[in-house]
């Protein structure tokens, strides 16, 4: 019995079934690079698809935009783009609804003729602008001294009581009552020929009266101090309270006491 195929029989076998085996690789080589190739554009871009509706099914919006624009962009000509480009504008259309619900527009503030009226120029102007003191963050150092100096101008000119002011509502927060209803002094002290002069000055908005007031003025071991009562003292003024002979190698000035006053009192220490 012969078991090695003879050069005729294997002729006749490569007649028979060598086309078929030809056939089915060029077959399979082509569904591969046609259908299943890792780099096909319609296979990528359903991964990338997939990808995107996983993410936002789990709620992570970002990144779902993220996958869809990519889709869109880098796979325009596939099926998969035309749904990536509808889910986009849908998500778009939800953020944008959702930033106006929570963030609505705030309004222009606008003068109440009648309001103003019925109050004091000043007083009113104050208050409107107190009300609004946050809607522009920029200007509120400018919109603060605004309205220190309208309640400067009631206070002094038009005789509206503290008390009254310190009460209305749009004062009311902590930052208002310090900057404008508080007792504030400086001490400052003008330099002379020997012996150089200390003032307190009234940085309130607002006078002093039955003024009381305690200061000592140090520099080393050198120390004056002096006790004092005033009638009144307007704001922006300044009373002289003591004298030092102060030697530029003595080391630094103090200026420290307390006083206290009909609208309040307050304690300072201050290095010159």
């Amino acid at each position: 019995m012969r078991l090695v195929p003879t050069k005729k029989q294997l002729n006749q076998s490569w007649e028979k079934y060598g086309l078929i085996v030809v056939g089915n690789i060029v077959f399979f080589t082509l569904l591969y690079f046609i259908s299943y190739r890792p780099h096909n554009e319609e296979n990528r871009a359903s991964e990338f698809l997939s990808l995107a509706q996983q993410a936002e099914t789990e709620d992570q919006m970002t990144t779902a935009q993220t996958l869809y624009t990519k889709i869109t962009r880098d796979y325009s000509g596939t099926r998969s783009a035309a749904t990536a480009q509808t889910r986009l504008e849908s998500l778009r259309r939800q953020h944008t609804k959702h930033t106006q619900l929570s963030s609505p527009p705030k309004p222009t503030p606008v003068f109440d003729i009648e309001k103003m009226l019925d109050q004091r120029p000043a007083v009113y102007v104050a208050r409107f602008l107190a009300a609004h003191y946050d809607d522009s963050p920029k200007l509120k150092p400018r919109v603060r001294q605004a309205i220190a100096d309208y309640l400067k101008i009631a206070i002094n000119y038009d005789g509206v009581l503290l008390k009254t002011l310190r009460t209305e509502k749009e004062f009311l927060r902590p930052e208002f009552q310090t900057a404008f209803f508080s007792v504030l002094t400086r001490c400052e002290m003008k330099k002379d020929w020997i012996y150089d002069d200390f003032f307190i000055r009234n940085n309130s908005i607002f006078p002093w009266h039955d003024v009381r007031l305690h200061v000592t003025v140090s520099q080393g071991k050198t120390k004056e101090s002096a006790d004092m009562r005033i009638p009144a003292l307007r704001p922006g003024r300044a009373i002289e309270v003591a004298s030092l002979n102060v030697k530029e190698a003595g080391g630094d000035v103090i200026c420290q006491g307390k006083l206290s006053t009909r609208e309040g009192k307050a304690t300072f220490k201050n290095r010159l």
